[in-house]
C-alpha cells in the first residue's frame, strides 16, 4: 500500500491524512487500525475543545514534540476504538502511564516523526497486541546502531546482507522488538530489552517476521517462546505488528 487514504472522520487543526484501511497482508477480523499525520506546532496550538483530547498534568510543560505525540496518538486511538466498538473513546492512563483501554478491548499506540497510529482488538480474541512505526534507517545509521540492537545470530544475518538491505533489516528488528515489548509487557509486567529477543525469520516480500524470546519473563512466557508478526510500509514508514491471538 502506498501513501494515506482519506477517511470521513473530522480532525483537529494540525492533523491530516487519516487512514483506517488495514495495512498488513493478513487481516485480523477482530482488530482495527487507525493512523494520521500531524504537525507539532499546529496541533499544540489548536483549540481542542470538543475533540475529547486533553494532556495529563505531567505533560503540561513538556516539549511541544512530546505533547503533540501524545495528542495525536490518543486521537488515532479514539478513531480506532470507534471503528471497533462504535464508541469513540479516548484511552486514559494507568499508574505506569500505559494506555488504559475500555473494557473488552486491548490496543497499542505508536508515533514516529509526524505519524501516529493505533491498533485495537477485542480482548475476547486477543491477549495482547504491539504496534510500532519507524522511518527506515539508512545503511550507514544501521551499521552504527547494529551493536546496540542485534544479538549474535542477528548480527551475522545483518553482516551478510547487501548494504541496500541493511537499513531495512535493522529497522524491522528494532521495530519488532518494540512491538514485542508492547504486546508482552502488560501481560508479564517485567521490563526486557533488545538482547532478550532475536528475529528468527524475515520475509521482506511477504511482510512476515518471527521473533524468539531469549529470556524467561513469566511462567507463561519462557525463553524459546516464538511469536510471529507482520510488517507493512506506509509512505516512508515501516510498521510492525505482533498480535497474540487467544487461539495460538
Amino acid at each position: 500500500m502506498s501513501g494515506f487514504e482519506s477517511a470521513v472522520t473530522a480532525l483537529p487543526p494540525g492533523c491530516h491524512s487519516p487512514l483506517s484501511e488495514w495495512p498488513w497482508r493478513e487481516a485480523l477480523p477482530w482488530a482495527r487500525f487507525s493512523a494520521l499525520r500531524f504537525d507539532t506546532g499546529l496541533l499544540c496550538e489548536a483549540d481542542l475543545d470538543g475533540w475529547h483530547l486533553s494532556l495529563p498534568d505531567r505533560l503540561a510543560t513538556a516539549a511541544a514534540k512530546r505533547r503533540a505525540e501524545f495528542l495525536a496518538g490518543r486521537l488515532s486511538a479514539r478513531h480506532a476504538l470507534a471503528e471497533l466498538t462504535g464508541s469513540p473513546t479516548t484511552p486514559t492512563q494507568d499508574a505506569e502511564r500505559l494506555p488504559r483501554w475500555p473494557v473488552g478491548t486491548v490496543g497499542s499506540i505508536t508515533h514516529s516523526r509526524g505519524l501516529a497510529a493505533t491498533v485495537v482488538a477485542e480482548r475476547a480474541a486477543c491477549l495482547g497486541i504491539g504496534l510500532d512505526a519507524e522511518v527506515e534507517m539508512t545503511a550507514e545509521r544501521a551499521r552504527r546502531l547494529a551493536p546496540q540492537i542485534l544479538v549474535g545470530s542477528e548480527r551475522a544475518w545483518f553482516d551478510g546482507l547487501p548494504g541496500a538491505q541493511q537499513g531495512e533489516f535493522l529497522t524491522v528488528a528494532f521495530s519488532l522488538k518494540e512491538s514485542l515489548f508492547k504486546a508482552l509487557y502488560p501481560l508479564v509486567r517485567r521490563r526486557f530489552y533488545f538482547p532478550h529477543a532475536r528475529v528468527t525469520a524475515w520475509d521482506a516480500e511477504g511482510g512476515t517476521v518471527a521473533i524468539e524470546l531469549l529470556e524467561t519473563l513469566s511462567p507463561e512466557w519462557r525463553a524459546g517462546a516464538r511469536l510471529t508478526g507482520q510488517v507493512a510500509k506506509i509512505g516512508d514508514y515501516l510498521l510492525t505488528l505482533i498480535a497474540i491471538s487467544r487461539e495460538s
